[in-house]
């Protein structure tokens, strides 16, 4: 199986939303944002996730499928680190579980955030994905000692970060 990564451009904006919707009905547990809430929202709604230089839309594509997505941002007031990009939206088709198409998203956001001269990479793994937080660990992420609720206390997150 061949996994080519690609960068979504504005234009890509269906693509996107049609990967983030099955994402949000194949792993609801794993984001903040609901599917209900996703499926409301306008074509410049999600343009306005792809269209600004500082973010990146990522998607793997294998034999005209997509395979997964994830997205790069700046961090932000909840990461406190100005230096630092944010990995958000990790999901992998479940048809392309266990065949690398993670490995290769992370190594494209990677590139992408060296790209634009940032510092660190950061995520937010829920303590409840065992098995993410092992793959972001393999991948070469590291558990900065911050764990946070956020939105919901009964859920905590673990702040992880790679250096570039």
């Amino acid at each position: 199986m061949t996994v080519l990564v690609r960068r979504l451009a504005e234009d890509d904006w269906g693509i996107l939303r049609e990967v983030r919707l099955r994402s949000l009905l194949d792993a609801p547990e794993s984001y903040y944002q609901t599917y209900g809430e996703s499926v409301g929202l306008t074509e410049a709604d999600w343009r306005a996730r792809i269209g600004a230089a500082d973010k990146v839309a990522l998607v793997a594509e294998s034999d005209g499928k997509s395979a997964g997505m994830v997205l790069g941002v700046p961090a932000g007031p909840d990461e406190r680190d100005p230096d630092a990009a944010l990995m958000l939206s990790m999901w992998v088709d479940p048809e392309f579980r266990g065949q690398r198409v993670a490995d290769a998203l992370t190594t494209e956001l990677l590139a992408w955030s060296r790209e634009q001269q940032y510092k660190r990479l950061l995520l937010w793994v829920y303590d409840a994905a065992p098995r993410a937080a092992a793959f972001y660990r393999r991948a070469g992420f590291e558990p900065t000692g911050r764990v946070e609720t956020f939105y919901d206390p009964t859920r905590p997150l673990t702040l992880m970060s790679q250096t570039l």
